[in-house]
């Protein structure tokens, strides 16, 4: 139970966004009691867009109650932006200006004291490696570091809540370690939501939401989600896993099945299958297969099988 005396940083019921005859957003519920690195994730045009831009306030949106960090997202929400940093999918900030000019722009419109935005600054260049391009024009910078520049400019005036619409979407493997060690730093003491099609970046994450369709599919812990998905996973190891991988599919409860290196990798329908016992020798039966092992429930399991739980719901 939450304490009344500390509220929810966001708490949605029935949240609700249409863009002529379409529902973008459909009856979104949820609460956040705590900072947390949230992660959106679904299918394209699931709704990621819509509802970080939505807790941005930026949209107008119809619900039973939509209140972030106290505010509510259907009255005035000039407060709330003053208390949120946003990250487009596109970078926005000036290409013309320096590094240092752009933080320097943004301290002035959130009113930063000099001592303050010099300390802040400081230690978001040295955190982020943008340190020795200070001088350097932004719209010079290669992804990577433009990434990381609108996100430190996002963390400058230290704020509450930080909404990130797939900071990392291709950007190179080292900056998007050298973005998540930021965002790991100040999971503390923000509360950050961030869209991802990453699954690794999907399990680093404290709670997950998964949209198909604006609906919400699940919401948990990573943890949580893989518990509840009824799915079960198998690697079939030999010297054919094509083969392998290709028998596997005429199986009725076998719901996904490819080769992998050595291995073939199986995702069976629990809620159809045999017993363990029965699964397993109908694997060790197929194909090529020279040794068979059960595999715990990982991120692309999770998230495929909430594709299809999505995609009945819808159907």
């Amino acid at each position: 139970m939450t304490d009344a005396a500390f509220p929810p940083l966001v708490r949605l019921r029935g949240l609700c966004k249409r863009f002529g005859t379409q529902r973008a957003l459909d009856g979104v519920s949820l609460t956040i009691d705590a900072p947390a690195i949230v992660g959106v994730v679904g299918p394209d045009g699931a709704g990621k867009t819509t509802f970080i831009r939505t807790l941005a306030g930026l949209l107008e949106i119809d619900a039973d109650e939509a209140v972030v960090l106290g505010y509510d997202l259907r009255g005035d929400v000039t407060e709330l932006k003053a208390r949120t940093g946003y990250v487009a999918q596109t970078f926005s900030l000036q290409r013309d200006l320096s590094v240092i000019e752009n933080l320097r722009f943004t301290a002035r419109l959130q009113r930063l004291a000099a001592d303050v935005f010099a300390a802040r600054s400081r230690e978001l260049l040295e955190r982020t490696g943008l340190a020795p391009f200070a001088e350097r024009a932004a719209g010079a910078l290669s992804g990577g570091m433009r990434q990381k520049l609108a996100i430190a400019n996002a963390l400058l005036p230290d704020p509450e809540l930080l909404l990130l619409d797939e900071p990392t979407a291709g950007v190179d493997v080292l900056a998007r370690a050298e973005i998540w060690d930021l965002l790991q730093r100040q999971r503390a003491h923000t509360l950050i939501i961030i869209s991802t099609s990453y699954l690794d970046e999907a399990a680093n994450c404290d709670r997950l939401l998964y949209l198909d369709g604006g609906r919400a599919v699940a919401f948990g812990t990573p943890r949580e989600l893989a518990a509840h998905v009824a799915v079960e996973v198998y690697r079939i190891w030999g010297d054919a896993a094509r083969a392998t991988a290709r028998a596997a599919r005429a199986l009725e409860y076998v719901v996904s099945a490819r080769a992998t290196g050595r291995f073939a990798r199986i995702e069976i329908d629990a809620a159809r299958a045999p017993q363990p016992a029965q699964t397993a020798a109908a694997l060790r039966a197929l194909d090529g297969a020279a040794f068979v092992e059960p595999m715990p429930v990982d991120m692309e399991s999770t998230l495929l099988a909430l594709a299809r739980a999505g995609g009945t719901r819808h159907a």
